[in-house]
């Protein structure tokens, strides 16, 4: 719905002074009278008037300048996306301005105010996990910016997205599980307002509701931050159960790191014994002992596609026309914490062998 903003000659009519009057009193000029000065800075306020730099950007043309909303940057899967970001940007003549909202919804807010008010030509959003209420979105199509959202979208508000099967990876990774053999799969959690845990949990329950696998709520570990620690932690924990899970499939590779290290800790022989499976495919789960076993989301994509369809929207000038969501598709990338069927397909080897 399309609201009218309120402008600088609503202010100069309301208080009957000039235009330019009212814009040198909000620029502090010293020519205008502290008294007056007072008087247009309140009704600015009460009115929710706010300079409109991204209208006069256009009215250059373009700032040539994008800005991306992120909720963490050090994440593995974050770099990647901002990769993708920052390559495709400078490929496509942009620069690239990134703030991190930290999970903050209040910090999310504020920065993107601050986009808005920097004149940046369009805007990508990964929205915080503790964003409960999405209206401040709207201004987005009321002022008519250009936006994409990627990995992390809002639930209520159009527009176009970019984001992973999350839910699909989630069953691949369960259903390889239950393939390799393994019948008690725990599942590590992301935390209840993260907008990745559900739809993971979904596929993961989804895939033992197909292989008729039972659903133990023993098994499940939700996470506050979801890192190796809390990994580490709750494998500790599920393997005291006296009907202790035989595999493991995490909301993340950090969970599935600190699977790893305490199943070492404890002497678990993998993945003769126990199988664990991560979610984001990075770097480190490859020099792992054992390798781990992940979902490749692919955020050089997600953050290539995104700067890809923002560009499209920026370059025709007009956020009203239609685009569809782009979803990519998980992979599954098998290495030594889950195969267990190499080690048949070894001991047959080493038989005929001898």
């Amino acid at each position: 719905m399309s609201h009218k903003k309120a402008t600088l000659k609503d202010i100069a009519e309301s208080l009957n002074v000039s235009i330019t009057t009212v814009n040198r009193a909000l620029k502090n000029h010293p020519d205008i009278s502290t008294k007056l000065k007072e008087q247009i800075v309140f009704l600015a306020g009460e009115l929710h008037y706010r300079p409109n730099f991204f209208a006069s950007s256009l009215r250059k043309k373009h700032s040539g300048i994008i800005g991306v909303i992120i909720p963490k940057v050090i994440h593995y899967f974050s770099s990647t996306v901002l990769s993708g970001i920052i390559k495709t940007a400078a490929d496509c003549g942009f620069q690239v301005i990134i703030s991190e909202s930290n999970n903050e919804l209040e910090r999310e807010k504020m920065s993107l105010l601050n986009m808005m008010n920097s004149g940046v030509d369009g805007i990508l959003i990964a929205v915080s996990n503790n964003t409960k209420d999405e209206t401040h979105f709207d201004i987005l199509e009321q002022e008519e910016i250009p936006f994409v959202f990627f990995d992390k979208v809002p639930d209520h508000i159009s527009g176009p997205k970019v984001l992973t099967n999350d839910k699909k990876g989630a069953f691949i990774a369960t259903e390889h599980l239950i393939r390799q053999n393994y019948k008690r799969i725990a599942h590590i959690k992301g935390q209840e307002s993260s907008r990745n845990a559900t739809p993971r949990f979904n596929g993961y329950k989804e895939a033992l509701e197909k292989y008729g696998y039972g659903f133990d709520k023993q098994l499940i570990k939700e996470c506050v931050s979801a890192n190796e620690e809390e990994g580490y932690q709750f494998a500790m924990q599920l393997m005291k159960l006296k009907n202790r899970p035989d595999a493991f499939f995490c909301v993340n590779d950090e969970t599935a790191i600190g699977v790893l290290a305490a199943l070492r800790k404890l002497k678990i022989r993998l993945p003769e014994e126990v199988g664990v499976v991560g979610f984001s495919n990075t770097k480190a789960g490859l020099y792992m002992q054992p390798s781990l076993t992940s979902i490749e989301q692919f955020g050089f994509d997600i953050g290539k596609t995104a700067i890809e369809m923002l560009s499209d929207l920026i370059l025709h000038n007009n956020t009203m026309i239609e685009m569809h969501n782009a979803i990519l598709e998980p992979k599954l990338f098998v290495r030594e914490s889950s195969k267990k069927n190499h080690l048949n397909s070894m001991a047959l080897f080493c038989s005929a062998d001898a």
